[in-house]
């Protein structure tokens, strides 16, 4: 067996793919625009509401005419018309006057505030008393209270919630230009590996990571492209390769990365003309070998086979370069869905690497606790029964019950 030859630490990792640029970017109806990431800055043109609006169901007034109004002297206005919604008012107000009107109707002229109808009362067909003063724009939207003209409403780099594609709507923007979707295609290797529809024999496994990896691409925005199971053979290994990087902007290779003799990504990839080997080996557990390539802006990635150390380095390492290809400003944003815990019970850890721990997620007696899930690489339960990993410092031989610890979710 051959040893590894690069191993790097992940922040090294970080420093040496920190230059990958962000894809180029297309235009899509704002319907189809959820949790893309925006290309370009949006500059609003116009204010927003663009006219004075009433914020709830009452009556517009002038502030000053119903100074000193009060249940036991409530001031009385004559009701002129009342507001239609959706059209400008053809009336005006003068001294005295109101004009019952809906959330969201434009103020006639002369108004400059709106009592609820809580403090209103009939008492003839066109007169009703105010039974509290109100002050000027009180339950008033001004033209630019919601945006100004020339407003940046959303910068570039941000990723699209729905309250995102609702401002756009306001604005009148039905298309909108976001950074295109990275492309990682995926390729199981093994030749225990077995497709999911047959009954493995002693000895094989079925393909677990294929289905692991394309969801979680799937989940943050990527297009997986499934190019199979390729034995331990080199040529069929490299000729996947090959169609991937191709096809991709980052290809995934699971199974085949360590140190053994049947183990052909590494010769595979340094096989492919102008190919960089970023690192053979990872100062991380689990997922050690790890093997992290790159050709321009595209990289290729040998994860280890075992479930859980594939997808370890995925949640450590792909979901911050997903984010950097997609565009996103702060490509952290895609890994910092944090909680703070109590670890339950004590955590051994070896120092010279970094150890991420499964834990579960419980509450007791007010607090929130987690509970360390120990198993093998290899076992896909421990994942399943896991709601995120906790990170265990290089430099650190472990952790304590009691010790509060950074929960990052899956």
């Amino acid at each position: 067996m051959r040893p590894f030859f690069k191993v790097k630490r992940a922040q090294d990792i970080f420093e040496s793919l920190g230059d990958v640029k962000p894809l180029g970017s297309e235009c899509v109806p704002i319907r189809d625009a959820l949790n893309r990431i925006l290309a370009v800055d949006i500059i609003s043109g116009e204010d927003l509401p663009g006219f004075e609006r009433s914020a709830v169901d009452g009556y517009a007034l002038a502030a000053k005419d119903a100074f000193g109004a009060s249940e036991d002297q409530p001031t009385p206005f004559t009701i002129v018309a009342e507001v239609k919604m959706g059209e400008m008012p053809n009336f005006g107000l003068t001294r005295g006057e109101c004009a019952p009107i809906s959330t969201g109707g434009m103020l006639p002229k002369g108004a400059d505030a709106v009592v609820m109808i809580e403090y209103s009362r009939m008492v003839e067909e066109r007169v009703v008393e105010i039974t509290r003063p109100v002050s000027t724009l009180e339950n008033v939207i001004l033209p630019d209270d919601d945006v100004k003209a020339g407003q940046v409403v959303l910068h570039q780099g941000t990723r699209l919630r729905p309250q995102d594609l609702g401002i756009l709507a306001a604005l009148g923007i039905s298309q909108v230009e976001v950074c295109n979707k990275p492309r990682a295609a995926i390729i199981s290797s093994g030749e225990e590996i077995v497709d999911i529809s047959q009954r493995p024999t002693a000895g094989q496994i079925r393909d677990i990571n294929s289905y692991t990896l394309g969801g979680l691409c799937t989940a943050f925005g990527v297009e997986a492209i499934y190019l199979g199971i390729a034995g331990d053979r080199f040529e069929d290994l490299k000729r996947l390769i090959e169609k991937g990087e191709s096809q991709a902007d980052v290809v995934l290779v699971s199974g085949g990365s360590s140190v053994g003799t049947r183990d052909f990504t590494l010769d595979a990839l340094l096989s492919l003309q102008g190919v960089e080997i970023v690192a053979h080996g990872v100062s991380i557990s689990p997922g050690k070998p790890t093997i992290i390539a790159r050709r321009g802006n595209k990289t290729l990635w040998g994860l280890p086979g075992h479930p859980v150390s594939a997808m370890v380095i995925f949640d450590v390492f792909l979901r911050w370069l997903f984010g950097k290809l997609c565009g996103l400003s702060k490509p952290a944003e895609y890994t910092d869905h944090v909680i703070e815990a109590e670890l339950d019970r004590n955590v051994e850890s070896a120092s010279g690497r970094e150890d991420y721990i499964r834990v579960k997620l419980t509450h007791s007696e007010g607090r929130r606790l987690a509970t360390p899930i120990l198993g093998k690489s290899g076992l896909i339960s421990t994942m399943v029964e896991a709601d995120g990993i906790i990170r265990i410092d290089m430099n650190t031989e472990g952790l304590y019950g009691g010790d509060k610890v950074k929960v990052r979710l899956f």
